[in-house]
């Protein structure tokens, strides 16, 4: 075994822990990414959350990672008529780094992807399973999110000490995120999310 083992070339601390580094194949793996599940393991369409409901995942980000961005993949449902819609970033006990600014009426077509920008970048500063968060305002529809749909049981933790993979939380948000998620009810969908 080499000094760098199975790593063909030197790596940041932050990805080298990562296998495989950010799970989005044909992305540079020099390049600060992170989703919370694999690309792959988007199989379903996820039954849209309320109207100024926020959804919430967690992904895991190292200490010194530099968070500029959040996006999230609409699915194959629009939403009617939107009125606000944002994303944002929690710490790992729920209170608020930043979010994206409010995009209001802007138009969000199926099938793509949604990179926002943070209010200001957020630098990491320890390990740990960050919460990033989508909330839409619409008239009638509210989007759908590309992810996966865990079992019933995975709303929940699936082992002692762990935590719900999909989560709501809040309400009447109009595009404004709480200080603090306060309490997270677990739900049967996991969306894709990626920190960049």
């Amino acid at each position: 075994m080499t000094t760098l083992g199975r790593y063909p070339r030197n790596l940041a601390d932050s990805p080298v822990f990562d296998a495989p580094y950010n799970a989005l194949p044909g992305v540079d793996q020099d390049v600060f990414v992170r989703s919370n599940i694999p690309a792959w393991a988007c199989t379903a369409d996820l039954a849209a959350t309320g109207t100024s409901v926020a959804i919430g995942t967690r992904v895991f980000l190292r200490k010194g990672d530099v968070v500029t961005n959040i996006t999230f993949v609409a699915g194959n449902t629009a939403e009617n008529t939107p009125t606000h819609r944002a994303h944002a970033l929690y710490d790992p006990d729920g209170n608020l780094l930043a979010q994206t600014a409010d995009q209001l009426t802007t138009a969000w077509a199926v099938n793509t992807a949604l990179k926002l920008p943070l209010s200001a970048p957020v630098t990491i500063p320890a390990d740990g399973w960050y919460i990033v968060a989508h909330t839409t305002t619409a008239t009638t529809t509210v989007n759908t999110l590309i992810g996966c749909a865990p079992i019933v049981a995975a709303t929940a933790g699936v082992h002692t000490g762990s935590k719900a993979m999909g989560f709501t939380f809040g309400s009447g948000l109009a595009g404004v995120f709480p200080a603090a998620t306060g309490t997270q009810t677990g739900v049967a969908k996991c969306p894709l999310a990626i920190v960049s």
